[in-house]
């Protein structure tokens, strides 16, 4: 059984949030500072340095905005997070954006994305509110879940996967309210989520827990292919209802995203969503909700692919000698090729973490340890106790770049606190 580190002991909340929390030099881990009031009620973004446990705080936001978190790194020197707005609207779903923040202390901040809630709409701005940024290997693309302001308040609630490319700045008119701003991205949605999709369909109604697939895209015979995978809502009839279950569907990328597709404006209208552009394809990989089995359909999870984009790592259930068990599978997205890599006893619960590398999964375990299960083709799916059970359940797992250290957050006396075990 592998030993941990407790990294952090002082009473400020140090939350992971299972971002790209490791900077790239692997010295330091990123988190938030909120408490149980959430993301809405927290100023502070913050650092701790790997090999002396030192914490900074680097970024207490200005009033009137309120609400920052779930940061990523982006660069050693910068880190992309959920901002409110500057101008004080209240933090909400679908009124927040994407800030590039730096980590020196100085507070300078700059949007990502680009707002624009008043028509006409322009072109490589969204209407709502961007979370979850995920940057790929060359910081030039980065990923976000979506929700949309204007279709919401026609009763239209949806959450869909959109990505930013950086380098295109995106102007758009001031708002008497402060609801607009401009930012250095260039930004669509890649989804195309339905209020009520068609039951037996591959139609989705949520689009969420997605992630780049390898640094550089999935592999074809053609070359690599850059695509997010993510986890759609969709629905089957059963015993007369409607039942919702997660599947995994991968999107590719365009290199161009500037070119509206089939469906319609990249804006969106009034009456309806941003619509995704030519190029963004979708593809269903997983079809538990078709089992015979209705205890094994569904899969959960923040979805999580290895460096060389070959497998998508994923939570599903298995039937193991007549228990019925959260387990860590992996499809490919080129193939959709389904397999199960974990068979830990009393099973795992939260998000798997593929190593950088690919050689092993990082996973929690029902018993409140952490485990490294191999993705190696000669030990493939071997367990290992890397950290041991501990008094709280280890969450938010993330590994180092280098895919030797793995990090996440337990809860001591309250407080979400920083651990460490060696991979």
């Amino acid at each position: 059984m592998g030993k941990e580190r407790q990294l952090t002991f002082d009473p400020i909340p140090k939350n992971l949030d299972n971002n790209i929390n490791f900077s790239p030099d692997g010295r330091f881990l990123v988190f938030d500072c909120r408490d149980k009031g959430g993301i809405n009620t927290n100023r502070r973004l913050g650092v701790v340095e790997v090999a002396t446990g030192k914490v900074t705080i680097f970024y207490t936001q200005k009033p009137p905005a309120l609400g920052v978190g779930a940061a990523s790194f982006l660069t050693v020197g910068s880190v992309v997070a959920i901002h409110a707005l500057t101008s004080g609207l209240t933090y909400d779903f679908t009124v927040r954006g994407g800030m590039i923040i730096a980590t020196d202390g100085s507070g300078a901040i700059r949007w990502l994305d680009s707002r624009d809630v008043v028509p006409p709409f322009t072109p490589g701005a969204l209407r709502g509110g961007t979370h979850k940024h995920e940057p790929d290997a060359s910081g030039v693309w980065i990923g976000f879940t979506y929700n949309d302001h204007i279709m919401r308040a026609r009763g239209s609630d949806l959450r869909n996967v959109g990505v930013s490319k950086r380098g295109v700045r995106v102007a758009v008119p001031e708002e008497p309210t402060g609801a607009n701003f401009t930012g250095e991205s260039f930004s669509v949605l890649l989804t195309e989520c339905v209020d009520r999709p068609k039951p037996g369909s591959d139609e989705y109604r949520r689009a969420e827990g997605d992630c780049w697939v390898g640094r550089h895209g999935y592999p074809t015979a053609q070359g690599p292919v850059r695509a997010r995978a993510f986890r759609g809502t969709v629905v089957v009839k059963e015993d007369d209802e409607d039942k919702p279950y997660g599947e995994v569907f991968v999107v590719d990328v365009p290199d161009d995203i500037t070119v509206p597709g089939p469906s319609g404006p990249l804006q969106g209208t009034t009456m309806a969503h941003p619509s995704p552009p030519k190029g963004a394809r979708v593809r269903r990989l997983t079809r538990t909700a078709e089992s015979a089995d209705r205890s094994l359909r569904g899969v959960s999870g923040h979805l999580r692919a290895e460096g060389a984009g070959r497998w998508v790592a994923f939570i599903g259930k298995a039937n193991i000698h007549g228990a019925v068990l959260s387990q860590v599978f992996v499809v490919s997205p080129t193939t959709g090729e389904v397999r199960r890599l974990s068979s830990i006893r009393g099973g795992v619960v939260g998000d798997p973490r593929f190593s950088p590398d690919g050689s092993f999964v990082a996973v929690a375990g029902s018993d409140g340890s952490v485990y490294a299960v191999s993705a190696r083709e000669t030990d493939w799916g071997r367990a290992r106790q890397v950290a041991p059970t501990g008094a709280a359940m280890p969450h938010n797992i993330v590994v180092s770049p280098e895919s030797s250290l793995i990090a996440y957050n337990r809860t001591v006396n309250g407080v979400q606190q920083v651990f460490t075990c060696e991979a």
